[in-house]
């Protein structure tokens, strides 16, 4: 699943596939499927991000967007384009995206 999504005047290309899981455990040695639940549950109950919720949605935003187009820059260089908060913008982005691919595989189960 790809998507192009506006952040702060910029448009930013997002990937989700079954490699995403493996290239977010390779670069942070973290378990994508668990932290995904902490941003959303960030957002869900507290409306906010925590500071490890905040890291988490940098770092899964940077996969995908690495994962859409290789040639970005490694993952602090890329930050550095944004404002401190862009993470705020594209974590709903990145849910989304997640959510869609959850459901798509739980309805390949069914058939």
């Amino acid at each position: 699943m790809e998507k192009k999504v506006k952040v702060e005047k910029k448009q930013i290309g997002l990937k989700a596939s079954a490699g995403t899981v493996r290239r977010y455990r390779d670069a942070f040695g973290a378990d994508l499927l668990l932290d995904m639940s902490v941003v959303e549950g960030d957002l869900i109950s507290n409306k906010c991000l925590t500071a490890e919720s905040t890291k988490i949605g940098e770092q899964v935003a940077w996969i995908m967007a690495k994962e859409y187009d290789p040639s970005i820059p490694e993952l602090e260089e890329w930050l550095e384009q944004f404002s401190p908060y862009f993470v705020l913008l594209v974590a709903p982005h990145i849910i989304q995206m997640w959510r869609d691919n959850l459901h798509t595989l739980n309805e390949s189960k069914k058939s």
